[in-house]
């Protein structure tokens, strides 16, 4: 009795934040008005904005080093932006290919061509860190390193917090 009470409670408590979500959402201003989903700069970032100014300082960066990465992230800006744009019009037909009703073998097609999509960015992405790791000396890639496992101690903490909470 006592589960099925809880059940209930989380299915209408889940109900209820399912009406909320969309319209605060509604609410929302889309991106293209520079002001939602900005840093301070007026660039796109929000909260993470800061995020490689603060790399930079933890890994202590030359000025040398810094030009090579902004010429490295200027150079793949455009093919970035292009396949951004490939990507957010694949699903875009998938997404109106399944309300229109579509049958499975376009549906097939349109979740590989996202798929194939997803792969090059996947690809893109380590490329970049690969260029981005053969910039560092080996102290700051030690650094790096210890970083990323300081952060997924946290990320691990938490994650045993939020499931400690839900038992």
């Amino acid at each position: 009795m006592k589960a099925i009470k809880l059940l209930a409670t989380g299915a209408l408590l889940l109900g209820a934040a399912g009406m909320v979500v969309p319209s605060i959402a509604a609410d929302a201003k889309p991106c293209d008005s520079g002001t939602y989903h900005t840093g301070k700069d007026g660039h796109h970032g929000g909260k993470h904005a800061g995020h490689f100014g603060r790399m930079e300082r933890a890994l202590d960066l030359s000025d040398a080093q810094k030009e090579t990465l902004k010429s490295q992230r200027e150079a793949n800006k455009a093919a970035r932006a292009a396949l951004h744009d490939q990507l957010k019009e694949a699903r875009i037909a998938l997404n109106t290919a399944t309300e229109a009703g579509a049958n499975d073998a376009e549906l097939n097609a349109l979740a590989e061509t996202l798929g194939r999509l997803q792969a090059q960015q996947a690809l893109a992405g380590a490329k970049n860190h690969q260029a981005f790791l053969a910039v560092l000396t080996d102290e700051q890639k030690q650094t790096l390193a210890e970083m990323k496992s300081k952060r997924m101690e946290r990320k691990g903490s938490r994650k045993n917090d939020s499931e400690s909470k839900s038992s």
